[in-house]
């Protein structure tokens, strides 16, 4: 597992230096190459006065970029006056001010111009249509140790049935120190955990709304922590509408960690989605990957565990996840909710437990289990089924847990404290 860090960039055959590329006259970017494509008549980037030095940005000049209705939703400007760029854990995150008229997804690419299938790209959405400019954050960090020397910029991926104009300016890459040392934990979108600080790039859901990180809609059933991820499917998104992120960073499959787990509440019965994406393990320019569907049941608004089995990729190494929540074409808006996303082998390490460090009463149980222990250390339960699957998890509980969600029959119950763990049956009736 890559230790997540941010980015640096190490630049070889260009005057350029690492500072803003801010379009000012004697500055960085006017005097640049920048070519248009795929944008019908590919009408040039033109370097204007600011038009709103009101707000966040008050720099007399920026760029102006006419995505045409002819163009392709991608329709794109690159300068190879960049050059070459290695990215390293000194200098980070990429940021770019944006001032737009329409909420569309925002892309920054770095590739390799020799190589255009080398690349890696980052996609954001701007939230501010009002003329005022907004300041959009690109992170780069899970492309360490890769070159290239093109930088390209999508404005407006969206396809359109008129001209957009927009702008954008001051691109800066910044020192962000360390996001996190990621190693397959759950995936949990806490403040404290992994997921809710990463980057999750929406995609195939036509305007492509931001994926949102909410309180959780209900703490009361089989998932009660704080917050959760929203996902808006959209009616003119795909069927396969989707968001993905890097920030795994690249791992691979074993028998510890092939079965993958994920809460989700919906209110209809589809498919949902899990997949992984990876490199050419022959070093060739294209991906692996595998998809894996599996059909929520629960639509009552209560949540619902859904379990994900890739033991047949087993040695193969990924770097991308991708959620797919609502795998179906739909006549509206449909929100779907997801958290918990765990890795693990489907069964239980029974060894080294001690097993009078917590009391757990009554036993049988019906609806309620109620726990004691001598020590003041937040105490951590997860319940599995007797087939291994994780049906139930809380954190800090104090004594009493509602255990209503289970399903008569007999469970196995994992309780951990400080350096502590002890498993116990329960049966439930």
């Amino acid at each position: 597992m890559n230790k997540i860090t941010l980015l640096s960039l190490l630049i070889g055959f260009s005057t350029y230096a690492q500072n803003n590329v801010d379009f000012e006259s004697g500055g960085v970017g006017t005097d640049w190459t920048w070519v248009v494509d795929q944008n019908g008549a590919n009408p040039a980037l033109v370097i204007e006065s600011n038009p709103n030095t009101t707000g966040v940005n008050t720099s007399a000049t920026a760029a102006k970029f006419t995505a045409t209705a002819g163009g392709e939703p991608w329709a794109l400007t690159y300068t190879d006056n960049i050059g070459s760029i290695t990215f390293t854990e000194d200098n980070s995150i990429v940021k770019m001010m944006v001032r737009k008229n329409v909420a569309t997804s925002v892309a920054i690419k770095f590739e390799d111009s020799a190589n255009p299938a080398f690349y890696k790209q980052i996609e954001m959405s701007n939230t501010v249509t009002n003329g005022d400019w907004e300041e959009l954050t690109f992170d780069f960090s899970t492309g360490i140790g890769n070159t290239y020397n093109r930088m390209v910029i999508i404005p407006d991926f969206l396809a359109r049935t008129e001209d957009h104009v927009l702008h954008f300016d001051e691109i800066s890459f910044n020192s962000g120190g360390v996001v996190d040392n990621y190693s397959l934990e759950d995936i949990d979108f806490e403040s404290t955990g992994f997921g809710a600080a990463w980057v999750w790039t929406t995609d195939n859901n036509a305007t492509d709304p931001v994926l949102e990180i909410v309180p959780n809609p209900n703490t009361t059933g089989a998932n009660s922590t704080a917050t959760a991820a929203k996902f808006t499917s959209l009616v003119g998104g795909d069927p396969w509408a989707l968001t993905f992120t890097d920030n795994v960073g690249t791992f691979t499959f074993t028998a510890e960690n092939s079965i993958v787990t994920m809460m989700v509440l919906k209110t209809v019965a589809t498919n949902v989605g899990l997949k992984v994406e990876g490199p050419d393990p022959n070093g060739g320019a294209g991906v692996i990957y595998k998809e894996i569907q599996i059909p929520n049941t629960v639509t009552n608004g209560d949540w619902e565990l859904l379990t994900f089995d890739f033991s047949s990729e087993i040695g193969k190494t990924f770097n991308r996840l991708v959620v797919i929540p609502d795998f179906l074409a739909r006549s509206e808006d449909h929100i779907n909710y997801f958290d918990q996303i765990s890795f693990g082998n489907g069964t239980l390490n029974l060894e080294n437990f001690s097993v009078e460090a917590v009391k757990m009463f009554p036993n049988p149980a019906h609806n309620v289990v109620s726990f004691s222990t001598s020590s003041n250390d937040p105490l951590n339960i997860t319940i599995h089924d007797i087939l291994g699957k994780q049906v139930m998890r809380r954190s800090a509980v104090q004594r009493d847990l509602n255990i209503s969600a289970l399903k008569p029959g007999l469970y196995l119950v994992t309780m951990t404290q400080g350096q502590n763990t002890t498993t116990k049956k329960l049966l439930v009736n």
